[in-house]
């Protein structure tokens, strides 16, 4: 195995495979189609909305930004989705995240048709997920799925510690690695902010999957030399020593990768992929839509 796990020749690879899925439904007269919804102007939304836009004209999808203002009330951000699940051209919606304070996330999410939800976001795909039934799966965990396949990491029977349990990575990852599938059988363990003896629970991993949300948190120290190491976390710091800004991950990547069996980038490690899994959940949507 490689010890650098390049995300975007797994990126590249599920692309060449959306081109074709692509060509077979427009062969069907069915053009894939993704509504955006962004609320303001949060940074990280932005680039991740115009990685899709970038990405999606590769694969021949079409992508619709729905940029509404910072002030937009609650109830027009639902009513322009509810008209999105209405709209037959519309296959995907992907609502991006953080929303202002004034907007109750839950509430949104729930008026999203669970058929259109390509993130998966809204209960019943969630639900589906933690039953081990067919359901859209979460764009990072799925992105994480995907380089477990590429690199044929051995999931079955293995440690695999998740640092972080939020609700669109570590929950619906845990799942996955949990089922009793090919590339799942893990004994899996979930940290957190109140895990006691942290360090000694990483360290006992196969497979560490990083998504804390902390620059550079995991240590040389927090690792054995066998472990493969999958960060999930992008983080934008100030480097002093070039004076700007940098993306790093939540592993301090230098330090970790000259211990440890495999690691994966940052930027060019799962971020790569996220993007091709959502606009994947796209072309499934679609599918879906056209055999109804």
């Amino acid at each position: 195995m490689e010890n650098i796990l390049s995300g975007k020749k797994v990126a590249q690879k599920i692309l060449n495979r959306l081109k074709l899925e692509v060509t077979n439904l427009k062969n069907r007269n069915v053009l894939p189609s993704l509504n955006i919804f962004m609320v303001g102007k949060e940074p990280a939304s932005e680039y991740y909305s115009q990685n899709i836009i970038k990405k999606s004209k590769k694969a021949d999808i079409i992508v619709n930004l729905i940029n509404l203002s910072e002030d937009v009330i609650e109830e027009e951000l639902i009513t322009q989705i509810e008209k999105a699940n209405l709209d037959k051209d519309v296959h995907g919606i992907l609502l991006q995240l953080p929303l202002p304070i004034h907007i109750r996330a839950d509430k949104v999410i729930m008026s999203i048709n669970p058929n259109k939800d390509v993130d998966g976001l809204h209960p019943f795909n969630a639900g589906k997920l933690l039953l081990g039934k067919d359901s859209f799966i979460p764009c990072t965990p799925l992105a994480v799925l995907e380089l477990i396949k590429f690199y044929e990491i051995k999931t079955d029977g293995a440690k695999v510690v998740i640092l972080g349990r939020s609700n669109i990575v570590g929950k619906p990852l845990a799942n996955l690695l949990l089922q009793k599938k090919m590339y799942g059988n893990a004994t899996v363990t979930v940290c957190h902010s109140h895990t006691n003896e942290l360090k000694e629970i990483t360290k006992s991993a196969d497979i560490l999957i990083a998504a804390i949300g902390k620059p550079e948190f995991v240590s040389e120290k927090m690792v054995n030399s066998d472990a493969i190491i999958i960060d999930v976390g992008i983080n934008k710091i100030f480097d002093e020593n070039c004076e700007r800004y940098k993306f790093v991950g939540d592993v301090d990547y230098e330090n970790v990768r000259e211990k440890v069996k495999a690691i994966t980038p940052v930027p060019g490690g799962i971020g790569s992929i996220t993007t091709t899994t959502l606009l994947s959940n796209v072309i499934k949507a679609a599918t879906f839509f056209s055999i109804k």
